[in-house]
Protein backbone atom coordinates (compact mmCIF):
# COMPACT_ATOMS: atom_id res chain seq x y z
CA UNK A 1 0.00 0.00 0.00
CA UNK A 2 1.19 3.64 -0.68
CA UNK A 3 -0.94 6.13 1.49
CA UNK A 4 0.14 7.98 4.55
CA UNK A 5 1.49 12.01 5.10
CA UNK A 6 4.87 13.17 6.57
CA UNK A 7 4.62 16.10 8.80
CA UNK A 8 7.50 17.46 7.13
CA UNK A 9 8.07 18.07 3.96
CA UNK A 10 11.80 16.32 2.38
CA UNK A 11 13.74 16.36 -0.41
CA UNK A 12 12.55 14.99 -3.53
CA UNK A 13 15.65 13.80 -5.06
CA UNK A 14 17.94 14.25 -7.91
CA UNK A 15 15.65 11.61 -10.40
CA UNK A 16 12.57 13.29 -9.80
CA UNK A 17 13.54 16.71 -10.64
CA UNK A 18 15.21 15.73 -13.56
CA UNK A 19 12.28 14.53 -15.38
CA UNK A 20 10.30 17.50 -13.98
CA UNK A 21 12.59 19.39 -15.65
CA UNK A 22 12.01 17.65 -18.55
CA UNK A 23 8.43 17.99 -18.36
CA UNK A 24 8.71 21.41 -17.64
CA UNK A 25 10.06 22.27 -21.15
CA UNK A 26 7.27 20.53 -22.54
CA UNK A 27 5.00 21.96 -20.75
CA UNK A 28 6.48 25.49 -22.01
CA UNK A 29 6.13 24.07 -25.51
CA UNK A 30 2.04 23.46 -24.73
CA UNK A 31 1.24 26.82 -23.32
CA UNK A 32 2.94 28.26 -26.28
CA UNK A 33 0.55 26.71 -28.90
CA UNK A 34 -2.48 26.76 -26.41
CA UNK A 35 -2.21 30.12 -27.65
CA UNK A 36 -1.08 29.92 -31.17
CA UNK A 37 -3.59 26.85 -31.72
CA UNK A 38 -7.09 28.79 -31.73
CA UNK A 39 -5.46 31.94 -32.74
CA UNK A 40 -4.27 30.29 -35.99
CA UNK A 41 -7.82 28.58 -36.60
CA UNK A 42 -9.04 32.02 -36.51
CA UNK A 43 -6.95 33.27 -38.86
CA UNK A 44 -8.31 30.37 -41.27
CA UNK A 45 -12.01 30.88 -40.38
CA UNK A 46 -14.13 32.59 -38.17
CA UNK A 47 -16.94 29.77 -37.45
CA UNK A 48 -17.45 28.77 -33.89
CA UNK A 49 -18.09 25.48 -34.68
CA UNK A 50 -14.46 25.10 -37.01
CA UNK A 51 -12.66 27.16 -34.35
CA UNK A 52 -13.97 24.57 -31.54
CA UNK A 53 -12.72 21.60 -33.95
CA UNK A 54 -9.38 22.78 -33.41
CA UNK A 55 -9.97 21.58 -29.46
CA UNK A 56 -12.25 18.35 -30.24
CA UNK A 57 -8.67 17.16 -32.92
CA UNK A 58 -6.18 17.62 -30.45
CA UNK A 59 -8.83 15.97 -27.72
CA UNK A 60 -10.24 13.34 -29.42
CA UNK A 61 -7.57 10.63 -29.03
CA UNK A 62 -7.77 10.95 -25.45
CA UNK A 63 -11.44 9.21 -25.70
CA UNK A 64 -10.32 6.69 -28.75
CA UNK A 65 -6.79 5.86 -28.08
CA UNK A 66 -6.93 6.11 -24.51
CA UNK A 67 -7.14 3.00 -23.02
CA UNK A 68 -5.08 1.63 -25.22
CA UNK A 69 -2.33 3.73 -24.65
CA UNK A 70 -2.65 2.55 -21.14
CA UNK A 71 -2.01 -0.82 -21.58
CA UNK A 72 1.28 -0.06 -23.59
CA UNK A 73 2.57 2.24 -20.40
CA UNK A 74 1.80 -0.73 -18.37
CA UNK A 75 4.08 -3.25 -20.66
CA UNK A 76 6.66 -1.15 -22.18
CA UNK A 77 9.50 0.91 -19.85
CA UNK A 78 7.65 3.97 -18.79
CA UNK A 79 10.67 6.65 -19.28
CA UNK A 80 11.81 5.55 -22.63
CA UNK A 81 8.11 5.83 -23.68
CA UNK A 82 8.38 9.28 -22.42
CA UNK A 83 11.64 9.83 -24.70
CA UNK A 84 10.01 8.59 -27.83
CA UNK A 85 6.83 10.08 -27.60
CA UNK A 86 8.49 14.01 -26.81
CA UNK A 87 10.74 12.76 -30.06
CA UNK A 88 7.58 12.49 -31.90
CA UNK A 89 6.12 15.87 -31.01
CA UNK A 90 8.80 17.26 -31.38
CA UNK A 91 9.20 16.25 -35.37
CA UNK A 92 5.31 16.99 -35.86
CA UNK A 93 5.55 21.00 -34.85
CA UNK A 94 8.22 21.15 -36.90
CA UNK A 95 6.43 19.82 -39.89
CA UNK A 96 3.42 21.92 -38.91
CA UNK A 97 5.51 24.83 -38.63
CA UNK A 98 7.07 24.41 -41.99
CA UNK A 99 3.60 24.31 -43.25
CA UNK A 100 2.38 27.30 -41.75
CA UNK A 101 5.97 29.42 -43.01
CA UNK A 102 4.87 27.77 -46.73
CA UNK A 103 1.52 28.97 -46.55
CA UNK A 104 -0.45 25.57 -46.79
CA UNK A 105 -1.94 25.61 -43.43
CA UNK A 106 -5.48 24.39 -44.33
CA UNK A 107 -8.06 23.48 -41.35
CA UNK A 108 -8.23 20.02 -42.56
CA UNK A 109 -4.47 19.63 -42.06
CA UNK A 110 -4.73 21.38 -38.88
CA UNK A 111 -7.14 19.15 -37.59
CA UNK A 112 -4.97 15.78 -38.76
CA UNK A 113 -1.87 17.61 -37.30
CA UNK A 114 -3.06 18.06 -33.75
CA UNK A 115 -5.04 14.60 -33.64
CA UNK A 116 -1.57 12.70 -34.23
CA UNK A 117 0.12 15.28 -31.58
CA UNK A 118 -2.86 14.38 -29.16
CA UNK A 119 -2.01 10.65 -29.98
CA UNK A 120 1.28 11.16 -28.34
CA UNK A 121 0.08 13.04 -25.71
CA UNK A 122 -2.14 10.41 -24.08
CA UNK A 123 0.90 7.64 -23.95
CA UNK A 124 3.44 10.51 -22.82
CA UNK A 125 0.68 11.80 -19.81
CA UNK A 126 0.01 8.26 -19.06
CA UNK A 127 3.44 7.51 -18.47
CA UNK A 128 4.58 10.58 -16.69
CA UNK A 129 1.95 10.27 -13.96
CA UNK A 130 2.71 6.60 -13.72
CA UNK A 131 6.31 6.96 -13.46
CA UNK A 132 6.01 9.33 -10.26
CA UNK A 133 5.36 6.93 -7.88
CA UNK A 134 8.58 5.23 -8.66
CA UNK A 135 10.49 8.39 -8.16
CA UNK A 136 9.54 9.34 -4.78
CA UNK A 137 8.39 8.00 -1.57
CA UNK A 138 4.73 7.43 -0.55
CA UNK A 139 4.36 9.95 2.14
CA UNK A 140 5.88 12.27 -0.80
CA UNK A 141 3.32 11.42 -3.67
CA UNK A 142 1.06 14.99 -2.20
CA UNK A 143 4.03 17.48 -2.77
CA UNK A 144 5.77 15.68 -5.64
CA UNK A 145 2.75 16.11 -7.61
CA UNK A 146 1.76 19.51 -6.01
CA UNK A 147 5.99 20.69 -8.00
CA UNK A 148 4.80 18.95 -11.39
CA UNK A 149 0.94 20.84 -11.31
CA UNK A 150 2.71 23.89 -10.13
CA UNK A 151 5.70 23.83 -13.09
CA UNK A 152 3.28 23.00 -15.40
CA UNK A 153 0.69 25.67 -14.43
CA UNK A 154 3.48 28.11 -14.84
CA UNK A 155 4.68 26.94 -17.60
CA UNK A 156 1.88 25.56 -19.75
CA UNK A 157 -0.96 28.89 -18.81
CA UNK A 158 1.97 31.29 -17.55
CA UNK A 159 5.20 31.70 -19.35
CA UNK A 160 3.42 29.91 -22.66
CA UNK A 161 0.81 31.64 -23.70
CA UNK A 162 1.75 35.16 -23.48
CA UNK A 163 4.78 34.09 -25.35
CA UNK A 164 3.05 32.15 -27.98
CA UNK A 165 0.41 35.00 -28.60
CA UNK A 166 3.44 36.94 -29.11
CA UNK A 167 5.22 34.59 -31.44
CA UNK A 168 2.03 34.52 -33.57
CA UNK A 169 1.93 38.08 -34.05
CA UNK A 170 5.43 38.38 -35.62
CA UNK A 171 5.31 34.96 -37.71
CA UNK A 172 2.03 32.57 -37.37
CA UNK A 173 4.95 29.50 -37.85
CA UNK A 174 7.37 31.25 -35.31
CA UNK A 175 5.32 29.45 -32.23
CA UNK A 176 5.52 25.75 -33.56
CA UNK A 177 8.86 26.31 -34.18
CA UNK A 178 9.78 27.08 -30.91
CA UNK A 179 7.93 24.74 -29.82
CA UNK A 180 9.44 21.49 -31.59
CA UNK A 181 12.62 23.06 -29.82
CA UNK A 182 10.85 22.52 -26.28
CA UNK A 183 10.37 19.10 -27.16
CA UNK A 184 13.54 18.11 -28.34
CA UNK A 185 15.21 19.48 -24.93
CA UNK A 186 13.08 17.56 -23.20
CA UNK A 187 14.08 14.59 -24.69
CA UNK A 188 18.09 15.27 -24.38
CA UNK A 189 17.02 16.00 -20.34
CA UNK A 190 15.33 12.68 -19.92
CA UNK A 191 18.31 10.60 -21.64
CA UNK A 192 20.18 11.89 -18.45
CA UNK A 193 17.52 9.77 -16.58
CA UNK A 194 19.22 6.65 -15.36
CA UNK A 195 17.50 2.92 -14.31
CA UNK A 196 14.73 1.18 -15.58
CA UNK A 197 11.03 1.54 -15.03
CA UNK A 198 9.34 -1.35 -16.23
CA UNK A 199 6.42 -2.14 -14.31
CA UNK A 200 6.11 -5.74 -12.94
CA UNK A 201 3.86 -8.05 -14.83
CA UNK A 202 2.96 -11.29 -13.64
CA UNK A 203 -0.06 -12.28 -15.85
CA UNK A 204 0.05 -12.34 -19.74
CA UNK A 205 -3.46 -11.32 -21.14
CA UNK A 206 -5.02 -10.03 -24.13
CA UNK A 207 -4.99 -6.80 -25.11
CA UNK A 208 -8.82 -6.48 -24.23
CA UNK A 209 -8.21 -8.46 -21.21
CA UNK A 210 -5.94 -5.67 -19.88
CA UNK A 211 -7.82 -2.77 -20.70
CA UNK A 212 -11.05 -4.64 -18.93
CA UNK A 213 -8.87 -5.55 -15.86
CA UNK A 214 -7.56 -1.59 -15.75
CA UNK A 215 -11.08 -0.22 -16.20
CA UNK A 216 -12.77 -2.50 -14.17
CA UNK A 217 -10.27 -1.87 -11.04
CA UNK A 218 -11.57 2.24 -11.77
CA UNK A 219 -15.23 1.77 -12.24
CA UNK A 220 -15.34 -0.61 -8.79
CA UNK A 221 -13.42 1.48 -6.72
CA UNK A 222 -16.08 4.02 -5.45
CA UNK A 223 -14.15 7.15 -4.88
CA UNK A 224 -11.75 6.80 -8.02
CA UNK A 225 -15.44 6.38 -9.97
CA UNK A 226 -16.33 9.71 -8.42
CA UNK A 227 -13.29 11.31 -9.76
CA UNK A 228 -13.42 9.96 -13.02
CA UNK A 229 -17.01 11.38 -13.42
CA UNK A 230 -16.07 14.57 -11.92
CA UNK A 231 -13.75 15.28 -13.86
CA UNK A 232 -15.65 14.33 -17.27
CA UNK A 233 -18.24 17.16 -15.71
CA UNK A 234 -16.12 19.71 -14.93
CA UNK A 235 -13.97 19.15 -18.08
CA UNK A 236 -17.58 19.40 -20.06
CA UNK A 237 -18.79 22.11 -18.75
CA UNK A 238 -15.11 24.08 -18.84
CA UNK A 239 -14.58 23.19 -22.03
CA UNK A 240 -17.82 23.97 -23.56
CA UNK A 241 -16.90 27.54 -22.74
CA UNK A 242 -12.87 27.39 -23.30
CA UNK A 243 -13.45 26.12 -27.19
CA UNK A 244 -15.13 29.74 -27.90
CA UNK A 245 -12.61 31.39 -25.61
CA UNK A 246 -11.16 33.60 -28.39
CA UNK A 247 -14.37 34.53 -29.77
CA UNK A 248 -15.32 36.05 -26.55
CA UNK A 249 -11.82 37.42 -25.84
CA UNK A 250 -12.15 39.06 -29.57
CA UNK A 251 -15.72 40.16 -29.48
CA UNK A 252 -16.88 40.81 -26.28
CA UNK A 253 -13.70 41.98 -24.35
CA UNK A 254 -12.18 43.35 -27.25
CA UNK A 255 -8.25 42.12 -26.90
CA UNK A 256 -6.21 41.50 -28.96
CA UNK A 257 -3.45 38.76 -29.83
CA UNK A 258 -1.27 40.12 -26.50
CA UNK A 259 -4.79 40.45 -24.62
CA UNK A 260 -6.03 37.23 -25.20
CA UNK A 261 -2.42 35.72 -23.99
CA UNK A 262 -2.36 37.56 -21.13
CA UNK A 263 -6.20 36.21 -20.03
CA UNK A 264 -5.06 32.71 -20.72
CA UNK A 265 -1.85 33.41 -18.48
CA UNK A 266 -4.14 34.63 -15.57
CA UNK A 267 -5.64 30.73 -15.36
CA UNK A 268 -1.52 30.47 -13.95
CA UNK A 269 -1.57 33.46 -11.33
CA UNK A 270 -4.21 30.90 -9.13
CA UNK A 271 -3.18 27.92 -10.71
CA UNK A 272 0.65 28.44 -9.00
CA UNK A 273 -1.13 29.46 -5.97
CA UNK A 274 -3.10 26.76 -5.97
CA UNK A 275 -0.18 24.40 -6.69
CA UNK A 276 1.78 25.54 -4.26
CA UNK A 277 -0.87 25.89 -1.22
CA UNK A 278 -2.40 22.62 -2.00
CA UNK A 279 -0.72 20.62 0.42
CA UNK A 280 -0.69 22.67 3.18
CA UNK A 281 -4.80 23.72 2.64
CA UNK A 282 -5.39 19.81 2.25
CA UNK A 283 -3.60 18.42 5.35
CA UNK A 284 -5.18 21.64 7.03
CA UNK A 285 -8.68 21.64 6.05
CA UNK A 286 -9.00 17.48 5.13
CA UNK A 287 -9.35 16.56 1.40
CA UNK A 288 -12.94 16.29 1.87
CA UNK A 289 -13.97 20.02 2.44
CA UNK A 290 -11.13 21.05 0.22
CA UNK A 291 -12.28 18.97 -2.74
CA UNK A 292 -15.90 19.77 -2.47
CA UNK A 293 -15.11 23.99 -2.06
CA UNK A 294 -12.90 23.41 -5.03
CA UNK A 295 -15.61 22.39 -6.99
CA UNK A 296 -17.86 25.64 -6.00
CA UNK A 297 -15.08 27.93 -6.68
CA UNK A 298 -14.76 26.02 -10.19
CA UNK A 299 -18.37 26.68 -11.23
CA UNK A 300 -18.16 30.38 -9.84
CA UNK A 301 -14.98 30.87 -11.76
CA UNK A 302 -16.60 29.84 -14.71
CA UNK A 303 -19.38 32.24 -14.55
CA UNK A 304 -17.24 35.00 -14.03
CA UNK A 305 -15.68 34.42 -17.26
CA UNK A 306 -19.02 34.66 -19.42
CA UNK A 307 -20.38 37.85 -17.30
CA UNK A 308 -17.16 39.58 -17.96
CA UNK A 309 -16.82 42.83 -19.99
CA UNK A 310 -12.78 43.20 -19.37
CA UNK A 311 -9.83 41.46 -19.28
CA UNK A 312 -9.12 42.50 -15.35
CA UNK A 313 -12.58 40.64 -14.58
CA UNK A 314 -12.50 37.55 -16.86
CA UNK A 315 -8.85 37.14 -15.48
CA UNK A 316 -9.84 37.26 -11.74
CA UNK A 317 -12.83 34.02 -12.74
CA UNK A 318 -9.28 32.67 -14.60
CA UNK A 319 -7.73 32.42 -11.58
CA UNK A 320 -10.53 31.62 -9.42
CA UNK A 321 -10.76 28.54 -11.49
CA UNK A 322 -6.84 27.75 -11.82
CA UNK A 323 -6.39 28.00 -8.00
CA UNK A 324 -9.99 25.43 -7.25
CA UNK A 325 -8.55 23.61 -10.28
CA UNK A 326 -4.95 22.56 -8.65
CA UNK A 327 -6.90 21.56 -5.60
CA UNK A 328 -9.04 19.28 -7.17
CA UNK A 329 -6.48 17.77 -9.29
CA UNK A 330 -3.68 16.84 -6.48
CA UNK A 331 -6.28 15.47 -4.12
CA UNK A 332 -7.70 13.19 -7.03
CA UNK A 333 -4.24 12.10 -9.07
CA UNK A 334 -2.34 11.59 -5.55
CA UNK A 335 -5.52 8.96 -4.80
CA UNK A 336 -5.14 7.29 -7.93
CA UNK A 337 -1.70 6.30 -7.30
CA UNK A 338 -1.45 5.77 -3.77
CA UNK A 339 -4.54 3.41 -4.16
CA UNK A 340 -3.94 1.49 -7.69
CA UNK A 341 -1.20 -1.15 -7.70
CA UNK A 342 2.03 -0.52 -10.43
CA UNK A 343 1.49 -2.88 -12.35
CA UNK A 344 -2.12 -1.55 -13.43
CA UNK A 345 -1.33 2.14 -12.50
CA UNK A 346 -1.08 3.29 -16.41
CA UNK A 347 -4.37 1.27 -17.36
CA UNK A 348 -5.81 3.44 -14.14
CA UNK A 349 -4.78 6.16 -15.19
CA UNK A 350 -5.63 6.09 -19.12
CA UNK A 351 -9.35 4.93 -18.21
CA UNK A 352 -9.24 8.05 -16.07
CA UNK A 353 -8.24 10.09 -18.55
CA UNK A 354 -10.73 8.68 -21.33
CA UNK A 355 -13.66 9.63 -18.98
CA UNK A 356 -11.64 13.15 -17.90
CA UNK A 357 -10.52 14.07 -21.62
CA UNK A 358 -13.34 12.41 -23.39
CA UNK A 359 -15.17 15.13 -22.24
CA UNK A 360 -13.42 17.56 -24.17
CA UNK A 361 -14.53 17.00 -27.82
CA UNK A 362 -18.13 16.48 -26.59
CA UNK A 363 -17.79 20.01 -24.48
CA UNK A 364 -15.88 21.49 -27.70
CA UNK A 365 -18.88 20.61 -29.64
CA UNK A 366 -21.55 21.43 -27.43
CA UNK A 367 -20.02 24.74 -26.68
CA UNK A 368 -19.63 25.96 -30.23
CA UNK A 369 -23.56 24.86 -31.36
CA UNK A 370 -24.20 26.92 -27.59
CA UNK A 371 -22.68 29.62 -29.34
CA UNK A 372 -23.82 29.82 -32.71
CA UNK A 373 -27.61 29.26 -31.60
CA UNK A 374 -27.39 31.15 -28.60
CA UNK A 375 -24.68 33.35 -27.67
CA UNK A 376 -21.13 32.76 -26.55
CA UNK A 377 -22.07 34.11 -23.06
CA UNK A 378 -24.37 31.41 -22.91
CA UNK A 379 -21.78 28.80 -23.13
CA UNK A 380 -19.83 29.98 -19.64
CA UNK A 381 -23.28 29.86 -17.62
CA UNK A 382 -24.20 26.59 -18.77
CA UNK A 383 -20.87 25.09 -18.24
CA UNK A 384 -21.21 26.78 -14.75
CA UNK A 385 -24.07 25.29 -13.86
CA UNK A 386 -22.82 21.95 -15.09
CA UNK A 387 -20.12 22.02 -12.57
CA UNK A 388 -21.81 22.90 -9.83
CA UNK A 389 -24.32 20.15 -10.28
CA UNK A 390 -22.31 17.93 -9.68
CA UNK A 391 -21.89 18.92 -5.82
CA UNK A 392 -24.67 16.68 -4.14
CA UNK A 393 -23.12 13.37 -6.10
CA UNK A 394 -19.20 14.05 -4.55
CA UNK A 395 -20.75 15.08 -1.23
CA UNK A 396 -22.98 11.71 -0.56
CA UNK A 397 -19.42 9.45 -2.12
CA UNK A 398 -16.87 11.97 0.43
CA UNK A 399 -19.55 11.05 2.88
CA UNK A 400 -19.78 7.39 3.09
CA UNK A 401 -16.57 6.16 1.87
CA UNK A 402 -14.10 9.51 2.87
CA UNK A 403 -10.68 10.42 0.84
CA UNK A 404 -8.03 8.26 2.46
CA UNK A 405 -6.95 5.34 -0.24
CA UNK A 406 -7.85 1.61 0.93
CA UNK A 407 -5.06 -1.06 0.75
CA UNK A 408 -4.97 -3.13 -2.47
CA UNK A 409 -3.76 -6.58 -3.23
CA UNK A 410 -0.75 -6.09 -5.99
CA UNK A 411 -1.80 -8.27 -8.67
Amino acid sequence: MRSGHSKRFRPLGRPFWTVWTAATSSNIGDGIVLAALPLLAASITREPVAVAATTIAIRLPWLVFGLFAGVIVDRTDRLRLMIATDLGRAVAFAGIAIVVATDNMTLLILYAAVFGVGVLETIFDTAAMSLTPSLVDADQLEQANARISGAQIAANEFVGPPVGAALFAIAAAAPFGVNAVTFALSVVVLLTVGGRFRPPRTKRRSVTGDIRDGFGFLWREPVIRAFSIGAGVINLGFTAAASVLVLHAQDNLGLDEIGFGLLLASAAVGGVSGAQLAPRVIRRFGRGPSVLTAVGTLSAGIAIMGAANSLWIAGSGFALFGFAGEIWNIVSVTYRQAATPDAMLGRVMSGFRVIAYGAFPIGAAVGGLIASAVSLRATFFIGAGLVAALLPYLIHTTNRHGLEPRPYLSD
